[in-house]
């Protein structure tokens, strides 16, 4: 089977974990089965037009075992958002009749986010004849099916696409608007986390974070559980990995609680960087107010410890009482509680009932989820021919 993918985001610019899993996910097709390729059209912002004159407007990155066929255009959406998505149409067409240039027609598209890449990809497919997938992962994506403007171009999507979603509480919602939707999570090359190493809690308990520095992390309020517990006497350190736009502001933030000497900035690590970190960690901590279904949660539970999460909806679908303890959101107090529990549960987690849970989301088993969606999306497309 060829499958083209399309994302809205892809790692490029200022946010280099933007779209991250995108790539991994179309890797993970190619190591079970599917030949896949990438198609990404690269929205410039209107703010530096002379520099977009000069800029390439069509390349190809080679990525480690697939292409991707990359265009330039201009972000027209500030401008008018109908008018962009007719742009971005119009591009992602022409981008395609290209990439038939050097490749067969794919037997399947799959779209990443409903919009840009899902509707354009639909339109696309409806006139190439072409059965389309698209996976919503926006933390915000129920404003794509209410609201103006968006509404118009997802009613189109939900009709003439096969539609899933990264989460089970995602679909819930998705089914307020549509009859049909499936579940294709996010996967997780576990084995690159898996370790023979016990951990013991002696003087400190070590957790980690792992997440863009946005505002939507909410580090500030792990820095207020941490500043609780410390003056519990409850010996505490914290490392985070990451980097974003929020980086000052959480640092500020840490010195204002006075944890700075418990608090350790580590910057951004790539994928295969984070493994050792974990393994030198007691805990993973999620402070979201909202998540679609966050993989560092996954990566530490195949590494072998427990994991700390609001009750921000993704993480709540694999973190359960054997594997961790979920706090509500923005309550400090309630944090500083569950990080307790863990500390004080430590030893009766179960490394092998934790990695077995990491396991249902590991590149093999969501491939398995992905390719039956594709039959699905392909026996659809059929069955409308026949008429």
């Amino acid at each position: 089977m060829q499958v083209l993918v399309i994302p809205t985001w892809y790692p490029s610019g200022e946010d280099k974990l933007m779209g991250l899993y995108h790539k991994e996910y179309t890797s993970a097709l190619n190591k079970n089965g599917i030949k896949a390729d990438m198609l990404f059209i690269e929205r410039e912002r209107l703010s530096k037009p002379f520099k977009y004159l000069f800029l390439k407007k069509k390349y190809i990155e080679e990525a480690d075992n697939f292409k991707v066929y990359k265009y330039r255009m201009l972000n027209l959406r500030p401008i008018n958002f109908d008018l962009q998505m007719k742009a971005y149409t119009k591009v992602l067409e022409k981008a395609f009749k290209d990439y038939l240039k050097y490749n067969p027609k794919p037997d399947l598209i799959h779209a990443e986010v409903t919009v840009p890449a899902g509707y354009a990809a639909s339109v696309l497919g409806k006139k190439y004849n072409i059965p389309v997938v698209v996976t919503e992962h926006g933390s915000n994506f129920e404003k794509y099916f209410k609201e103006e403007p968006f509404k118009k171009y997802s009613e189109y999507t939900l009709k003439n696409s096969t539609f899933s979603t990264v989460s089970n509480y995602m679909r819930d919602i998705v089914m307020k608007y549509t009859g049909e939707c499936y579940v294709i999570p996010n996967q997780v090359n576990t084995d690159i986390f898996k370790t023979y190493k016990a951990r013991k809690v002696n003087k400190t308990f070590n957790l980690i974070m792992v997440c863009a520095l946005r505002e939507g992390k909410r580090l500030d309020i792990a820095f207020k559980a941490i500043k609780i517990l410390l003056k519990e006497h409850i010996r505490i350190h914290l490392n985070i990995i990451g980097d974003g736009f929020y980086e000052n502001i959480f640092k500020k933030a840490m010195v204002d609680e006075g944890v700075e000497k418990n608090v350790t900035f580590l910057g951004r690590k790539e994928k295969d960087e984070i493994p050792p970190y974990l393994m030198e960690s007691h805990a993973l901590l999620i402070g979201s107010e909202i998540e679609t279904f966050a993989i560092p949660g996954i990566e530490a539970l195949a590494s072998g410890i427990p994991v700390i999460t609001t009750d921000c909806y993704g993480p709540v679908e694999f973190v359960d009482k054997k594997c961790g303890a979920i706090c509500k959101v923005n309550d400090p107090e309630d944090m500083a509680r569950a990080i307790k529990e863990v500390i004080t549960n430590y030893e009766k987690y179960d490394k092998k009932y934790l990695e077995s849970v990491a396991e249902r989301y590991s590149e093999e088993e969501v491939i398995k989820v992905a390719k039956d969606v594709y039959k699905i999306a392909i026996y659809k497309v059929k069955k409308e021919n026949e008429k």
